[in-house]
Order: structure tokens, then C-alpha cells, then sequence
């Protein structure tokens, strides 16, 4: 065979070979939702997937002339329907990114099948401590707050401008549990007293039981977390007891989140809240995405919304950056690691020494006419802080 045809028959069969190779790249990107879409979490899942939707079509259905598929599955705040649901993306879907989830717990149960996959995976709201510290993961990035992040810079906050005693009531798993405790460290090191403490089940509906102690106790803040019909009925009855008269309720943005101030009413006015995310905070960026959330959406903009669509933002623009190639898990982390996202919140950026987001934290109370919140201080750029234990 001479020196011509051999490189030509070569070419020809290397080009069939890679043909294959060539069919596989251009399928679609396989993106696997996993978010709470029935049970008690089933609005603040759909709200998070609204949001993500939203960014989603600003995004457009290709990148770089690739199309994408969405991938929804219910992991009803269960973690072991979660990570049932998980192995069913990553092994029969073969998705190429995780988006979820809601619930600590579930979270918590994903986090070793994920990594073990080596899959990207996006965190819209999910704040178990395990994720910014000893299990931290260079694979994940949380768009909401960590559970430091919305607990413990009130403390200070809320020492400074209400008084030194504290009472602590939250729901008895690992979301509540872990910001009880960060909300407890940060006040007594600010010279403040925890002079009581409670943990609820997740599900009360009834809250009256726990009301006499909080009251003798006599103290100046109420640190309260609920979340859903909890923290409707949490602010209902609370107003209803009085224990608002003599105290000011402080609290993560879930126990008077726009899903549930609503169906609260005037029984959340005063409370106030630490949240990334505001309504009414007037940035241009903003100010676009609440008339987007309400034309495009359907809905009343919130903070699930927010991290959703961020988390669309963020996953949109690195498989731009990609040209919609999704195979070297490794770039696309350091796309994300170095992004500054124009946010609804304000800016958004990840510390690259946990991946969680360092922010602004806005601080609001609730008024009434119209019912809504509104921001009386910026904490600004808060990060988790460092404990040495994550390494990614």
C-alpha cells in the first residue's frame, strides 16, 4: 500500500470511529432536578423550579447550539425518597448536573452519591452545615445561605438593638437544630443570655404548649425558625398569645417568607428577618425580576425564586462559557468558582474555600399596607466562616 492511500484509508477509518464520539457530544445536556413538589415543602419546591425555569428561558433552549432537557423528580422532603430519586437520575437519566434540594436532610443523604458520581451539583437552597464544613465538596455550590450565615449574624444585631435575653424555638431536626445553635453562640458571645430553649417537631400545628415557658422566661428576642404551615401557625398563635408585646421576634426569612405572610397577615407585623433576598429592595436587577417573576411566572418574587433563577444563571453561563460541553466537570467548577453574578439579591460570588455564597444580608421587619418586607439594614458581603475543616 503506498504512503497516499494509506493515510486516506487511515482517515477514513479514524473518521468513523469518531463519528460516534460526535453523535454522543451533541446529544442533549441532561439536567436532573430534584426539589420537594408535594407534601409540606411542595411550594417552596415549585417556586425554587420557577425560578430556575425563569432563568432557564432567558437562557433560551440551546447553548452554543446545544439543546438541554430537564429532568423533574420528587423527593417530597424525604431523604430516603431523595436519594432513591437521586440514583435514578444519575444511573438510568445518566443526567449530567444535579439541581436540589429544599430539605437539610435530604441534602445530607444525597451528598455522598453525588460526589461519589463526580456529577456537578447546584444547591439552590439546601443549608445543612455538613455542606460548608467537614463534608464540603468542590463538586457543589450553594446559591441560598448557609445556616451561620442567616442566624448568626443577627445575634449581634438583634442584642444591640432589643436587649440581652434571648429565647430559642425551632424546629427539632437538622435545619433548626443547627441554627438554634449558631444563633446561641453568636449572642452569648456578643454578652447576651439564652434564657430558654425549645424544638417543636416538624409538623406542629399546635404551638400553645410551648408558649408559657417562652413567656415566663421573659425575654427581649425570640429567635424563631419554622418554616411552611408551621410558621403560619407559629406567627398566628404567638400574636394571639401575646408574646409579641414584650418581645421582638427575630428569625431566618422562611418564618415570614412571601409563601406564608400571606395566610400570617397581620400577625407577622414586626416580625423581623435575615434573608438574601427582598421584594422590595430597589436594585435595577431587581426591579426587572419582580415584574418577570409576576409576567413570565406567575408568582409574587421570594427568596426560593431567587435562588433558583441564580442557580440558572449560573449554570446557563458556565455551559456558555463551554460552548455547551459539559464533560470536564473539573472546568466547569473553576467557571463558577470564579463568577460575580448580577443578582435580584445584590452581588453574588462563591468562597472558594467552602463554595458557599458570600452575599449581602439584608435585614427586614414586616409592615402592613401593603403587607410586606422591607429592608432596615445591610449586613454587607457576609461569608460562612472558615473553621479549616472543609477541604475541597
Amino acid at each position: 500500500m503506498n504512503r497516499r492511500r494509506f493515510l486516506k484509508t487511515t482517515a477514513a477509518a479514524l473518521g468513523a470511529g469518531l463519528v460516534p464520539a460526535v453523535t454522543r457530544a451533541a446529544g442533549p445536556i441532561k439536567i436532573g432536578v430534584l426539589l420537594p413538589f408535594s407534601k409540606a415543602f411542595a411550594v417552596l419546591g415549585e417556586n425554587t423550579f420557577a425560578g430556575f425555569m425563569l432563568g432557564a428561558r432567558e437562557a433560551g433552549p440551546e447553548i452554543a447550539g446545544r439543546a438541554y432537557t430537564i429532568i423533574k423528580e420528587d423527593d417530597t422532603a424525604d431523604p430516603s425518597v431523595g436519594v432513591s430519586k437521586l440514583r435514578k437520575l444519575i444511573d438510568r437519566d445518566e443526567v449530567d448536573v444535579i439541581v436540589g434540594t429544599i430539605h437539610s436532610g435530604v441534602a445530607a443523604a444525597i451528598r455522598n452519591p453525588i460526589v461519589e458520581a463526580r456529577k456537578l451539583w447546584l444547591n439552590p437552597i439546601a443549608t445543612n452545615d455538613l455542606l460548608a464544613e467537614q463534608q464540603c465538596s468542590r463538586y457543589h455550590f450553594r446559591f441560598s445561605a448557609s445556616g451561620w450565615q442567616i442566624s448568626a449574624p443577627m445575634a449581634p444585631w438583634a442584642k444591640a438593638k432589643f436587649g440581652d435575653r434571648a429565647y430559642i424555638t425551632a424546629f427539632n431536626f437538622a435545619y433548626g437544630q443547627q441554627t438554634a445553635a449558631h444563633f446561641r453562640k453568636a449572642f452569648e458571645a456578643a454578652g447576651g443570655k439564652i434564657v430558654g430553649e425549645s424544638f417543636p417537631p416538624f409538623g406542629t400545628t399546635n404551638f400553645a404548649p410551648y408558649f408559657p415557658a417562652i413567656k415566663d422566661a421573659k425575654p427581649a428576642v425570640i429567635f424563631a425558625n419554622f418554616a411552611g404551615p408551621d410558621a403560619v401557625a407559629f406567627v398566628k398563635q404567638s400574636a394571639d398569645f401575646e408574646l409579641t408585646a414584650s418581645a421582638k421576634v427575630v428569625a431566618p426569612s422562611n418564618l415570614v417568607s412571601e409563601d406564608v405572610l400571606p395566610a400570617q397577615g397581620e400577625a407577622a407585623a414586626g416580625i423581623y428577618s435575615n434573608s438574601y433576598y427582598t421584594p422590595s429592595h430597589d436594585i435595577p436587577k431587581n426591579r426587572w425580576f419582580v415584574k418577570a417573576c409576576k409576567e413570565q411566572a406567575g408568582k409574587e418574587p421570594d427568596h426560593f425564586i431567587c435562588s433558583g433563577y441564580d442557580t440558572a444563571q449560573a449554570l446557563f453561563g458556565a455551559l456558555r462559557e463551554t460552548k455547551g460541553d459539559v464533560s470536564d466537570r473539573e472546568r466547569l467548577v473553576r467557571i463558577i468558582e470564579a463568577m460575580k453574578i448580577d443578582s435580584p439579591r445584590g452581588p453574588l460570588r462563591f468562597d472558594p474555600k467552602n463554595h458557599n455564597p458570600i452575599q449581602d444580608m439584608h435585614m427586614r421587619v414586616v409592615e402592613m399596607k401593603p403587607l410586606r418586607h422591607v429592608v432596615v439594614d445591610v449586613l454587607k458581603q457576609v461569608a460562612h466562616p472558615d473553621t479549616g475543616a472543609c477541604k475541597l
